[in-house]
């Protein structure tokens, strides 16, 4: 039965039957430009999944908390229903952005065809959020990790996390390539390597405060975080998307599978070498690097 859940009495009665069965909440956490969108929409096409584009609900979450922990689980789950059906209905997961997400002549979106985006088949096992950036950041507050175990106690449900690992050299590059300050100054121009020192250490910065929200949640959390390679969602979709599957504890079918893979765009984005690195910066990443075992193995020339 497709549930849409359109306004009206009889349709939140059904909502609230729907979040009745939901044993995983999943938070998405990371970092910006690590193909979280991508991700998340081939998960929300899950015929028992849920999950909201940018609800920011970690942090809504811990922001109020106590208002939450008064009131009824479900009006949480309503944040994240609500920013879930904008999405699908009129964001990037929409048949409106068909062939139009990352750019007018990519073939590949966000919307995936024959599945279930803004619908579910009558009852919601995992609900979640793909604020994988905010979630970091606001795991490193001293009051997160009793937060999180407030929120699986008055759910009564666990929280898991998908950590979604791009080379770091790829993800900081792209985060300057999409600051507002680098393409209002670089429109058109792609002849040369990006000159940005000061965004990029900028985004030095930004990027390991994020990985430093993810460690602590792995430390924290054994068991409830996943580690996935970012290159191996666009290599091998159909693998990464069973092997979250199984850690989220749910079945999936080979047809939600091989829908979702038909849409991913196999051609990996690799941006380092479209901005300058000064010998110094590099060598500040691969500091950093050193402090966190999930980026072993990356580096700027492999």
């Amino acid at each position: 039965v497709h549930r849409s859940f359109s306004d009206g009495t009889d349709s939140q009665n059904d909502l609230y039957k729907a979040y009745g069965h939901v044993h995983s909440i999943l938070f998405f956490i990371g970092y910006l430009r690590s193909r979280h969108s991508l991700l998340g929409s081939l998960l929300d096409a899950h015929p028992h999944m849920v999950v909201s584009d940018e609800a920011m609900a970690f942090p809504r979450w811990i922001g109020d908390l106590q208002t939450w922990l008064n009131g009824s689980i479900y009006a949480f789950y309503d944040t994240l229903f609500g920013d879930w059906q904008s999405a699908v209905a009129h964001g990037r997961r929409s048949r409106v952005f068909e062939g139009r997400v990352v750019n007018v002549t990519s073939p590949y979106s966000y919307y995936v065809p024959n599945q279930w985006q803004g619908q579910c088949d009558q009852y919601i096992k995992v609900i979640g959020d793909k604020s994988g950036a905010f979630t970091a950041r606001t795991m490193r507050k001293d009051k997160a990790v009793d937060a999180v175990r407030l929120l699986e106690k008055a759910a009564g449900a666990k929280v898991k996390f998908v950590h979604v690992v791009r080379n770091p050299f790829d993800n900081i590059a792209t985060m300057v390539l999409q600051d507002a300050r680098v393409k209002k100054r670089e429109v058109g121009k792609h002849e040369t390597k990006i000159k940005a020192s000061y965004i990029l250490d900028e985004s030095i910065s930004r990027y390991f405060g994020w990985a430093a929200g993810c460690n602590k949640a792995r430390q924290a959390f054994p068991g409830s975080v996943i580690d996935i390679p970012s290159l191996e969602i666009v290599k091998n979709p159909a693998d990464t998307l069973r092997k979250i599957c199984k850690f989220l504890s749910i079945s999936c079918s080979e047809r939600y599978i091989k829908d979702c893979a038909a849409t991913v765009d196999p051609v990996p984005s690799m941006t380092r070498d479209l901005i300058e690195w000064t010998t110094e910066q590099k060598n500040r990443v691969y500091e950093e690097m050193k402090k966190y075992s999930f980026f072993d193995g990356y580096s700027y020339d492999q």
